[in-house]
């Protein structure tokens, strides 16, 4: 899982991978997805010291983006608190969500994810007791579309 946090809304998106190596690739994907939604760009980010990070084409490309990377010092994980915590939140919240549902590991992918879409609109007192998604598109929350994790669900299919 690859995670990425926004410093002034608290916005988290998460990113499943099958191997570290797709870090680059997801990376690029991420930021261009920011860019068109803000219309900002990217100016600086906050990584670890792990190789998915640290090579040649990474810098390479935060070179040619304008992008200052911060790193931070190796087995300090606490200076990278907001985002390291972050993660123990979508983790106990989908290991909650997977055994209230009665559902096994193999939806852990789909639990983290609905984890992050309800962390996104929870009230944060970081930034006022407004919701990440509030602070990040300006405007209201909308809550209507929330449903049970592990609901049955019926699909109709015409003939």
């Amino acid at each position: 899982m690859l995670t990425f946090n926004d410093d002034f809304s608290r916005k988290v998106w998460a990113y499943f991978l099958k191997e570290k190596s797709e870090t680059f690739k997801v990376f690029k994907e991420w930021k261009t997805l920011l860019e068109n939604q803000t219309g900002k760009k990217i100016n600086r980010l906050r990584i670890d010291n792990g190789l998915e990070f640290c090579n040649h084409q990474f810098d390479e490309f935060c070179k040619a983006e304008g992008i200052a990377r911060h790193k931070i010092v190796v087995n300090t994980p606490q200076q990278n608190g907001v985002l390291e915590r972050m993660n123990r939140t979508l983790l106990e919240r989908a290991h909650c969500m997977l055994s209230n549902a009665g559902l096994g590991k193999e939806f852990w992918a789909e639990a983290i994810s609905t984890g992050c879409y309800l962390v996104n609109r929870s009230p944060n007192t970081f930034i006022e007791s407004k919701t990440s998604e509030e602070v990040w598109l300006g405007k209201p929350t909308d809550y209507s579309n929330l449903r049970v994790f592990g609901c049955p669900a019926y699909v109709h299919v015409n003939e």
